[in-house]
């Protein structure tokens, strides 16, 4: 425990250190000056040494005093720093010292306002992303604060790095020339090389540890360096034996392949307010992520304390680390800092095996040109050892930054809605670019529904970021700040009650979507690992593995089924249709089939574990409770290599005969050597005659939506307006038509004409809680209340804005934004004058993205129209 007072405070209170002040209620937009103070007293038997104070962090300019007398200062929030304190104190008697810090000013309104009152302004210093997660930087003596003695030489710097074959090379730098001892020691801490020389500054030592044990993430030994120079300085620290190589796009650690699949992390822990966890909560933490198939860390826009790498270390979990450079204003004293702060980091990181990828920052505009990059890049890659580098995360060809790049990897960040993934890995695959590895360096996010009646706290509190309160929430830089109309808005959406069933949908759809964004990247052979967004929830997103109570959302088995070394994966046949003079790619809904329609699908795997053998190959498709209706196995006659995107098998059947709609599952296994990987997918069957009991109806399409599926069914489809319609557009001649009494259905295009409903854009996918209701116009459409992948087909970018229409209006499928709690619709029933109207934004027709071209090789999207006009015909 500390003092502490803020500058315009006479009194002095008690703070803990390490910590941040805002956890002692100061205001999130004050940025300092603001006191500490401690006293301490220097051990008689450390007379005539040298006396340090070595601080592990502090934020973010502070000036260091003992005794009155100024005795250093130091600017940067996330590295460490020693200042000498010997001429200043005097063994056995007791030395004040105080620290005057200063954090980054705070924005006013979110990234682009104007900035709060402070010396240091937060978009021209290295602050990081937190500040827009939770509005503010975090001020403060963050981490340990530790009082050393050494001798007259002391140890400035020191790199110990080993190969696999045991080689190791430490080079250790001194504040003058001295005598230096260095002893290593095993796994189970027995000496097994020490060796003592003397020269100048710098000095190299080289050996070879005999039976070595490399370092990976499923072995992580880690080995002891003890350095010690003659007069009294020592330093001890552990490392590993470990190489990193690239092979055209693939990663090789210790010449073996390997896929990162590492999650996002923002350094928000709540607890704390600033991102120095717990070693007990790393661990924790590090150890969930494992249990759902993750090898490591992206640290976005932060550097962790020195104890998080040690911990990644000892668990083998890898590490990118991300330089904290985001929406800078780069004026002079930004550019003077920026190198300075990046070489400090760079000496921290890189003796930790873990650590195998860097990035200069992320998402960096034309503000950022290669004037900076450059040096930037150069500097780092002389120190970073053989770990990969890049100077934008997201790359500037994405968000307007810099073209030329300085990267050792590609990387992009996508978050897409599931149709138009798809071209988006097309689009941006190297092809003709030289070959290097290819990771997403953020991607595949999902907001899960956060229950703005489970945030507040045992007493009933909110936590102060849910707080309407602008004194306890100020809002700083955060941009996103709609959690604080949570409450209110579920409670006039009418589904507060309905907050268990919002979370479990979510959940549901968060893993779907996760799921299928996953293996469809893996896919891809080009594609050498990925960042999944993100660790926790935050005050800006909920789409972290846990929530805000710390609770995971998904079940760890179902997610490493896609998210392993080894997964199996499925892909379908490519087809090609002719049109309007030439060949173009046609798409069809893979995931839904008439009876005795043929069914093909290729399996796959990605393959990124040890073993090298044959792939045992078996599948099956069954529906629920009931024994397999197809099935197959097969050993393929070639050896599965690690590192390989390949097909190992054929699906081959002929769907079964069903009276009515059926979901089944295709459920596959494959193993080789010791690894074995089983996947499932969602199929569903119709009846052969999809339009059975549906009469003659007008087909009214001026746009020509649904050509093909006139061409289909002409002798249902009719140019003149009968007891029931089915519009694209709507015009006068439909609303008098259905105002008259007779019933329709309308295709509510997103960016057509207008209808007599609002429309706005919204994804079904990304951010998309998704109802279904009770209605007799589902018929027996299978749905299971919640739209899966029999709708992928038909999903849509729009939906209806039924605000105003609340009487006349009846919601079939309700879209619930998990960010802003608003709530829409992509299907109603709408009373219009004397008639009835099914109004929907969903795309019967397909062709967004990779979605089936033209509503006729879409099975389901033609049973769903069909259900709505057999309970049209029949009212």
């Amino acid at each position: 425990m500390w003092d502490f007072r803020l500058d315009a405070e006479t009194a002095w209170r008690s703070i803990p250190v390490p910590g941040c002040w805002e956890a002692l209620g100061v205001r999130k937009d004050y940025a300092g000056p603001a006191w500490y103070r401690v006293q301490f007293t220097i051990p008689h038997e450390w007379n005539n040494r040298r006396l340090w104070l070595r601080f592990g962090a502090v934020s973010y300019h502070c000036v260091v005093y003992v005794n009155g007398q100024q005795v250093g200062e130091h600017t940067g929030m996330w590295d460490a720093f020693a200042i000498e304190v010997t001429d200043a104190v005097r063994p056995g008697v007791p030395a004040e010292l105080l620290v005057h810090v200063e954090k980054p000013a705070s924005l006013t309104a979110g990234p682009d306002s104007p900035s709060a009152p402070g010396r240091f302004p937060l978009r021209e210093t290295l602050a990081g992303f937190l500040p827009y997660v939770w509005g503010h930087a975090f001020g403060g003596i963050w981490q340990d604060v530790e009082l050393i003695a050494t001798g007259q030489t002391t140890i400035e710097d020191i790199i110990v790095r080993g190969e696999p074959d045991g080689r190791v090379t430490a080079i250790i730098e001194l504040s003058a020339p001295g005598t230096v001892t260095l002893a290593l020691f095993d796994l189970a801490g027995r000496a097994i090389f020490e060796q003592t020389a003397s020269g100048e500054n710098r000095l190299e030592f080289r050996t070879r540890i005999p039976n070595p044990h490399p370092w990976s993430p499923d072995h992580p030994h880690l080995y002891t360096a003890r350095v010690s120079v003659a007069d009294g300085d020592e330093r001890v620290l552990r490392f590993g034996l470990r190489s990193l190589d690239v092979h055209g796009s693939t990663l090789l650690l210790n010449a073996q392949p390997i896929y990162p699949r590492l999650v996002l992390s923002w350094g928000w822990y709540p607890d704390t307010l600033c991102p120095n966890p717990a070693p007990d909560r790393v661990r924790a933490d590090f150890a969930r992520l494992k249990d759902l198939g993750y090898t490591g860390v992206k640290a976005c826009l932060w550097f962790p304390p020195q104890g998080y790498f040690a911990i990644a270390d000892e668990m083998g979990m890898l590490l990118w680390i991300e330089l904290p450079m985001w929406l800078p204003r780069p004026g002079a004293f930004f550019r003077r800092q920026t190198p300075l702060e990046y070489n400090r980091l760079a000496r921290l990181a890189r003796n930790h095996p873990a650590v195998i990828l860097y990035s200069l920052g992320c998402e960096l505009n034309r503000e950022i040109g290669a004037d900076i990059l450059q040096p930037l890049y150069t500097a780092l890659k002389a120190q970073a050892g053989n770990a990969l580098i890049r100077d934008n995360s997201g790359s500037g060809e994405a968000y307007g930054g810099l073209l030329d790049e300085f990267a050792d990897f590609y990387d992009h960040h996508f978050y897409a809605d599931l149709p138009h993934l798809r071209r988006l890995l097309d689009t941006f695959a190297p092809r003709w670019r030289p070959i290097k590895p290819w990771l997403f360096g953020e991607f595949c996010d999902y907001d899960t529904f956060r229950n703005p009646l489970e945030i507040a706290a045992h007493d009933g509190q909110l936590p102060w970021w849910a707080s309407p309160d602008p004194d306890a929430n100020p809002p700083g830089a955060r941009w996103e700040t709609r959690v604080l109309a949570h409450a209110a808005k579920l409670r006039e959406s009418g589904l507060e009650s309905r907050s268990a069933e919002l979370e479990r949908l979510s959940r549901e759809q968060g893993l779907l979507h996760r799921k299928f964004t996953i293996e469809l990247t893996r896919a891809y052979r080009e594609v050498s690992g990925y960042v999944v967004t993100g660790e926790a929830d935050t005050p800006i997103t909920t789409a972290g593995m846990w929530d805000n109570r710390d609770r995971l959302k998904f079940d760890p088995a179902e997610f490493r089924a896609f998210n392993a070394d080894l997964v199996v994966l499925i892909g379908w046949d490519r087809q090609r249709r002719w049109s309007a003079g030439g060949d173009r790619v046609a798409y069809r809904d893979t995931f839904s089939y008439t009876s005795g329609a043929d069914v093909r699908a290729h399996l796959i795997v990605s393959h990124y574990g040890a073993a090298r053998a044959e792939a045992d190959v078996a599948w099956e498709v069954a529906f629920p409770g009931e024994p397999y209706f197809a099935r197959g196995e097969r050993a393929t006659d070639f050896i599965v290599e690690p590192g390989v995107v390949r097909e190992v098998g054929l699906v081959e059947f002929v769907a079964p005969e069903v009276r009515s709609p059926r979901r089944a599952a295709l459920r596959a296994r494959v193993q080789i050597g010791n690894l074995t990987s089983e996947n499932t997918w969602p199929l569903w069957f119709f009846p052969r005659d999809i339009w059975a009991g549906v009469a003659p109806f007008a087909l009214i399409d001026p746009s020509d939506r649904l050509r093909d599926l006139r061409a289909s069914i002409p002798h249902l489809c009719s140019d003149k307006l009968a007891q029931v319609a089915v519009f694209t557009e709507w015009s006068p001649q439909a609303d008098a038509f259905i105002r008259a009494g007779h019933n329709g259905v309308l295709l509510q295009a997103g960016g057509g004409p207008a209808g007599p409903l609002p429309v706005v854009e919204a994804p079904f996918w990304r951010e998309a809680i998704k109802l279904i209701e009770p209605h007799p116009a589902w018929g027996d459409f299978p749905h299971d209340y919640a739209p899966g992948l029999q709708f992928y087909a038909c999903s849509t970018n729009a939906a209806l804005d039924t605000a105003s229409f609340t009487d006349s209006v009846t919601p079939l499928l309700r879209r619930l934004d998990a960010r802003g709690m608003d709530l829409h619709d992509y299907l109603v029933e709408l009373k219009w004058g004397k008639g009835r109207l099914l109004v929907t934004t969903l795309r019967l027709e397909g062709g967004a993205g990779d979605q089936a071209s033209g509503m006729a090789r879409s099975v389901a999207s033609c049973y769903l129209l069909a259900c709505w006009l057999r309970y049209l015909q029949q009212r």
